[in-house]
């Protein structure tokens, strides 16, 4: 076996994947990796607490919550263009189109968010009765009125999400890991308290939920604002004055330019998503409940897949700020790697433990039946999802945005919505039939994208003399190492 290992291309280069792994993905991915668990596993803990009020509570969070995610998605990826042209510009040591980045997009996305809630206020119930389809009627009203609750918090998690990706671009990880922990940590005990009340007071019960994840993002977003005002990272201090100064429309436009076709992107996606939870809406309570609780476990299986691509983001953006166009090929090869053989190991755990993992979120045997075969699914074709999505975050940090863009539109609409609608409801295969479109996504998207990556077209960009091979990025990483 030693011998087998030794002939692989891998082994006389393990030192230089060593170095890079401890100097630079470990620093940006470990803070990440805990941010994001932790905001999962707030998710979760919040979860557990409504489903204690009934599948119906759980059904009808799980139903507003596929809007919700369509709307924060917006503005993670107008986040994503903030961190790209953050860490490139911080690779040219411009700390002033840095920081007018970071100010801009979190002048216009907070102004926007605001319109975007009082929109949806007024037409909550057409959305409620667009997505929800023939669930029960008890189901939509508690969808509403988590949806009309949760809309004003958009302002804020607009701020929260813009403000941690620009102290991302700049290699702060662990404030926003910080923040997000404590916002979450602050998620739980309010909400538990507002659900359940304290002490002699009784609670608000389910209204609770949404009014519980409300003050936290808004205590999130102060905690961020003050951060950039007191300019805890010298290179991204703003003041609280400079949002209401003149916008550089040269630097917006560059982080729409980013930010647009990755909103797009992201949005159609998440909308795609959206309407398969319409297919899965009319084929019953429980397998509303399982299929949301199975949504779930993957997330928390896709964890380090997810912190890796935001590392490969910012990674792959700070390195061509530089000029360091090998090292970016170099470097993101690595990540995707990496992200593949975590998460499949991560899922194969997942098999054997399915059960026990659906039982923390409910006793129900139906809903634990469903939440089983779809956790078995994902372990099955996880290997795809590596390429399909660590890759895409590498490839926006060299701002290749529109490329990303169609694919996924391609995979969305063509195999999840298309493949996951005849499967699902055509065929009759239900909720497992949507699950099969979603997994021939992975397997499209994935394609594409590795070839993007394996043909060097993503940098198409950055320009230069003669292909540089990815062995000088080897070598530079070797004499590091040497001195």
């Amino acid at each position: 076996m030693l011998n087998a290992i030794k002939r692989t291309p891998w082994y006389p280069k393990r030192r230089s994947y060593r170095v890079l792994f401890w100097r630079e993905i470990t620093p940006l991915a470990v803070p990440i990796f805990f941010e994001n668990a932790c905001v999962l596993l707030m998710g979760v803990l919040s979860t557990f607490l409504v489903s204690w009020l009934g599948k119906e509570a759980m059904a009808g969070v799980g139903l507003a919550d596929s809007f919700n995610i369509v709307v924060i998605s917006f503005f993670a990826a107008i986040d994503l263009g903030t961190t790209v042209v953050v860490a490139f510009s911080l690779g040219k040591l411009n700390h002033e189109r840095a920081r007018d980045a970071a100010r801009q997009s979190l002048i216009i996305m907070t102004l926007f968010a605001i319109l975007l809630a009082m929109i949806i206020e007024f037409y909550g119930q057409g959305i409620i009765d667009l997505i929800a389809g023939n669930a029960a009627p008890e189901v939509k009203a508690l969808a509403l009125s988590y949806l009309r609750i949760t809309v004003w918090s958009y302002p804020a998690a607009a701020i929260a999400l813009i403000g941690c990706g620009a102290l991302r671009g700049a290699g702060n990880t662990k404030i926003p890991m910080l923040i997000n922990g404590g916002m979450n940590i602050l998620n739980i005990v309010i909400t538990t308290v507002l659900i359940y009340g304290c002490l002699s007071w009784k609670g608000l019960g389910f209204i609770g939920a949404g009014l519980g994840l409300t003050i936290s993002r808004y205590i999130g977003a102060i905690a961020v604002l003050y951060v950039l005002a007191i300019g805890f990272n010298p290179s991204l201090k703003i003041s609280l004055k400079s949002y209401f100064t003149r916008i550089n429309t040269s630097i917006l436009v560059e982080v729409l330019g980013i930010g647009i076709p990755a909103s797009i992107e992201s949005v159609l996606f998440n909308g795609g998503k959206l309407l398969t939870q319409v297919f899965v809406a009319g084929m019953g309570t429980s397998v509303i409940a399982g299929n949301f609780i199975a949504f779930s476990i993957a997330s928390l299986i896709n964890l380090p897949g997810n912190a890796l691509g935001s590392s490969a983001t910012i990674i792959v953006g700070t390195r061509l700020g530089k000029g360091e166009i090998a090292q970016s090929e170099f470097q993101l090869r690595h990540v995707y790697w990496l992200s593949a053989i975590g998460i499949c190991s991560l899922a194969l755990l997942s098999v054997p433990l399915a059960g026990l993992l659906a039982s923390f979120y409910t006793r129900d045997p139906e809903v634990i039946h469903v939440v089983k075969i779809l956790v078995w699914l994902n372990a099955a074709f996880i290997p795809f999802w590596a390429a399909s999505w660590v890759l895409p975050a590498g490839l926006k940090g060299a701002r290749d945005a529109r490329f990303t863009m169609w694919v996924s539109m391609l995979g969305m609409w063509g195999c999840r919505i298309v493949a996951g609608y005849t499967m699902g409801v055509v065929l009759g295969f239900g909720v497992v039939g949507v699950w099969l479109g979603m997994f021939l996504d992975w397997i499209v998207r994935g394609i594409f994208f590795y070839w993007r990556m394996a043909s060097g077209r993503w940098l198409w960009k950055y320009p230069r003399p003669e292909k540089e091979p990815i062995q000088k990025a080897q070598e530079e990483e070797q004499v590091s190492v040497q001195g």
